[in-house]
This record gives structure tokens, C-alpha cells and sequence, in this order.
């Protein structure tokens, strides 16, 4: 009987902690000389676009294939909580925007637990929000 107990808490537990933990898919790169593996973490939306979660320079990538490349973003949304970020262009890829922010190691810790990631992105005078939603 203490067995069976033991063996169905057990089994609980685990069905329990997968659910509550959130899931980025991934994918793995290779450095330029070949010998180290990187992986990174990403989550694609319903309209195409793609939030790349970089743990080596601690920051987030935005990823929008569209026409409008000047974008900024200022503000991001994790589960509700929101979290002031700083945005620079990358100069060779224009639909990649870098989101950075002041307190890496927490927020990449939020992130890595997040179940919805929302981010507001301005595009000169008007504003969207893209929805991530982590499962």
C-alpha cells in the first residue's frame, strides 16, 4: 500500500511539473569555427512572427518579415507583468530588432517560465502588439 502511494505521487509529480513548465521550441546552431554547439529558444505566433529568447548575450530577438523596419520597441508584457526594454536594429538583417533590458538574469529567468509574452512594437506613429503565447 506505501508503495502504491509512492508510485502515484510520483507519476502526479511529474505530469505536474511538465505542465507548469513553459515550452520554447529549439534550435541549434554552430559557432563559426565549427567546434561549439549554441543553442537558442523561439516561439513563432499566428502571424508569422518570431521571438528568438538568446541566453549567451542575454536578450531577445524579434524577428517580423514585413516591409516597415523602423521599429521600436519600449515595453513587453510577461504574463501580464510589464517589464520597460530597449530596442536597437540589426544593421545587416532590418526584420530583427534586439530587445534588451536593464535586469538580464531575472527577466531571462521570467522568460523562461513565461506562459504569454506580449510585445508592443511602434512603427513611427502607429503601435501593435504581438502575442506569444508559451506552452
Amino acid at each position: 500500500m506505501q508503495l502504491y502511494r509512492i508510485v502515484v505521487g510520483v507519476i502526479l509529480s511529474i505530469c505536474l511539473s511538465q505542465s507548469a513548465l513553459a515550452k520554447w521550441e529549439e534550435e541549434r546552431d554552430f559557432t563559426v569555427n565549427g567546434k561549439d554547439e549554441l543553442v537558442y529558444y523561439f516561439k513563432t505566433n499566428e502571424q508569422g512572427q518570431k521571438l528568438v529568447l538568446d541566453k549567451y548575450i542575454k536578450r531577445l530577438i524579434f524577428i517580423r518579415p514585413d516591409r516597415l523596419y523602423k521599429r521600436t520597441i519600449r515595453l513587453i508584457k510577461i504574463d501580464d507583468q510589464p517589464i520597460e526594454v530597449m530596442s536597437d536594429p540589426f544593421s545587416r538583417y532590418p526584420e530583427q530588432t534586439a530587445i534588451t533590458f536593464e535586469n538580464k538574469d531575472e527577466v531571462l529567468k521570467k522568460l523562461f517560465l513565461a506562459k504569454k509574452v506580449e510585445v508592443f512594437v511602434r512603427y513611427n506613429r502607429d503601435e501593435a502588439i504581438s502575442t506569444f503565447q508559451i506552452k
